[in-house]
This record gives C-alpha cells, sequence and structure tokens, in this order.
C-alpha cells in the first residue's frame, strides 16, 4: 500500500487523476491533496471520504511519497525541487522538466523501459504527444519513418478550467480575436521566434525524446470550440511502400489502441481510456504515405491516465 499525494487536485486534471486512482484500485493507503493556494475548507473525495485540500508543505512529507503533480509549469519549478529534496518520488504532467536530460519522459505503452529502478522525477508528456506516439510506436514496426505531418484540433479543456469556462460563457459579445465560441484559435502557445508555437515545439522535441528516434515531425496545432478531446490528422511518409491493411493490422496488436474504420470524434471519446485510429489509408499517389486520424480523451490518456500508468509502472518495478 502507498501513500500517495495530489497536486493541484482540484483542477481538471488532478480531480481526473483522483477519479482513475479509484477506478484501477490502485494500493493506496492514503490519499493526500495539495492546491498551491489556499482556499476555504476545500475537500476532495475518494472512497467514500473526504480528503482535505493542503497547501503542499514539502518538510511535512514522508519519505518515498509519490506525488502526481496535476500544476502548471511555473507552479511546478517552485514545488517539485523542493518536494524532492525531501524525499518524494514525482510524476509531473507539466512540462517543466520534460526536456531535462536526466528526467525520463514516459508513455507506457510505448517506452516503458524508460522508467528507471528507483526514480526521483518523471514526467508526462504533452497531451497531443501521447496520442501521437501511441499511434507511431507500432508502425515503426513496418518500417522506418521518413517524417510525419500533423495537424491538431485540440479542445479547450487543454488550457484548464478556464478554457471550459471560456467555451461555456457566452461569448458572441466578445472581440472575434481570441475568442473561442464559433472559432478557431490557429495558435496555441507562445509563436516562438521559428515561427512554431511552444505547442508545437512540444510535438517536435518530445516525440523525438520518447521514441528515441530522429525522423522530423511538422506540427500545426490549433484550438477548436470543443470541451474534451483531442483529434490529429497524420500523414507518416515511411521510407518504403506500407499498405494500410498491414497498418491496421499492427495498430489494432498495439496496447491502447482502437482500429475504427471512420475517424472517431472527440464527443464519442470523452471518458474513454484508449488511442482511437480511424480512416487509414494510403495517399493514391505514394505507396509509401499513410494517413490516418487519431482521437483520445486530453484528460484521461492526454494526462492523468497516462500519470498513473507510470505510477503503475514505478510500483510494479519497485515490488520485483
Amino acid at each position: 500500500m502507498y501513500t500517495v499525494g495530489v497536486v493541484g487536485a482540484t483542477g481538471l486534471v488532478g480531480s481526473k487523476m483522483i477519479e482513475i486512482l479509484q477506478e484501477r484500485s490502485f494500493p493506496v493507503k492514503k490519499l493526500l491533496a495539495f492546491a498551491s493556494r489556499g482556499g476555504p475548507d476545500r475537500t476532495v473525495a475518494f472512497r467514500g471520504e473526504s480528503v482535505p485540500v493542503e497547501i503542499i508543505n514539502p518538510s511535512a512529507l514522508e519519505k518515498g511519497v509519490f506525488l502526481l503533480g496535476a500544476t502548471d509549469s511555473s507552479v511546478a519549478r517552485d514545488w517539485v525541487p523542493r518536494c524532492l529534496a525531501c524525499g518524494a518520488v514525482i510524476i509531473d504532467n507539466s512540462s517543466a522538466f520534460r526536456m531535462s536530460r536526466d528526467v525520463p519522459l514516459v508513455v507506457p505503452e510505448v517506452n516503458p523501459g524508460a522508467v528507471p529502478e528507483n526514480p526521483a522525477l518523471i514526467a508526462n508528456p504533452n497531451c497531443s504527444t501521447i496520442q501521437l506516439v501511441v499511434a507511431l510506436a507500432p508502425l515503426t514496426l513496418l518500417e522506418e519513418i521518413q517524417w510525419v505531418s500533423v495537424s491538431t484540433y485540440q479542445s479547450v479543456s487543454g488550457a484548464g478550467a478556464g478554457g471550459l469556462s471560456s467555451l461555456e460563457a457566452d461569448e458572441l459579445e466578445a472581440p472575434a480575436e481570441g475568442r473561442l465560441h464559433r472559432n478557431i484559435l490557429c495558435e496555441i502557445g507562445k509563436v516562438t521566434g521559428s515561427g512554431y508555437t511552444l505547442e508545437e515545439i512540444k510535438l517536435i522535441q518530445e516525440t523525438s525524446k520518447i521514441m528515441g528516434t530522429s525522423f522530423p515531425v511538422y506540427p500545426g496545432a490549433a484550438r477548436v470550440p470543443v470541451g474534451v478531446g483531442h483529434a490529429e490528422s497524420v500523414t507518416v511518409r515511411f521510407k518504403g511502400p506500407v499498405g494500410s491493411s498491414a497498418a491496421v493490422k499492427a495498430l489494432s496488436k498495439a496496447p491502447g489502441i482502437r482500429v475504427l474504420p471512420l475517424g472517431v470524434q472527440p464527443a464519442a471519446v470523452e471518458g474513454t481510456d484508449p488511442v482511437w485510429v480511424g480512416r487509414v489509408r494510403n495517399h493514391p499517389a505514394d505507396p509509401c504515405a499513410l494517413q490516418f486520424w487519431v482521437t483520445a480523451d486530453n484528460l484521461r490518456k492526454g494526462a492523468a491516465l497516462n500519470t498513473v500508468q507510470i505510477l503503475e509502472l514505478v510500483a510494479e518495478k519497485g515490488r520485483s
């Protein structure tokens, strides 16, 4: 049995982590719920009991406690180093430490071996990266990938509770620029000097780190007026021909994937765990080019579920 803390327990991802810990019957001896800021008598429900939400105090943590991070990167840069110094084992969902050389970046279906025997800090990848690499990994067994192009259509919950609130509010009177209602935002995150946004750079860098490959990823990320669920249109160019039937067979056998003939709409995947792949097809003029759609619940597989799966891997290695 383990003591597990969730930092950011009252947010969209943190509350989903607590929900999934219950669903998957992870052996929690004691649940700790933390927030970065105070509030009046806040609690979260866990296995029929109310757990008080406290401000995280690293010095009060017992050594070896598991902490699941569900805060933004600026907050994580504050609490993570202090909690590591007190002996906590941390799986962090923010982008703060993903590209640090000594921090594993893990998707259990893709690179479970990246989890060390005695970890201190493991990073959870970006939501759009997770569903992409889960779909790409089985395809690498068929032929070497030359390049990948991906256009993401990301739901507003990827921006947290504020994104959902903005979508649900009546925004027809708001300025058109930056409005989510009846609109598509063609930039997610700050535009860098390269012209790519930070969200797009995450797809480039994180895919390479997780898969240990050098093929380029050409991303375009957009925010769409959908509550939950990210969809991606993916083109993979291989160095040799790969037939769509062979690709479907490989994808269907891979862990964490469900393949359907048609593309799966975000509204249909909310609350589900798999990465859904559909409309797998070859380009009519290029047998080396394969195209498909990838859809997943960004709050579950794209964040909370992947974090809990990493926790399960760490616990399993600790028992072996």
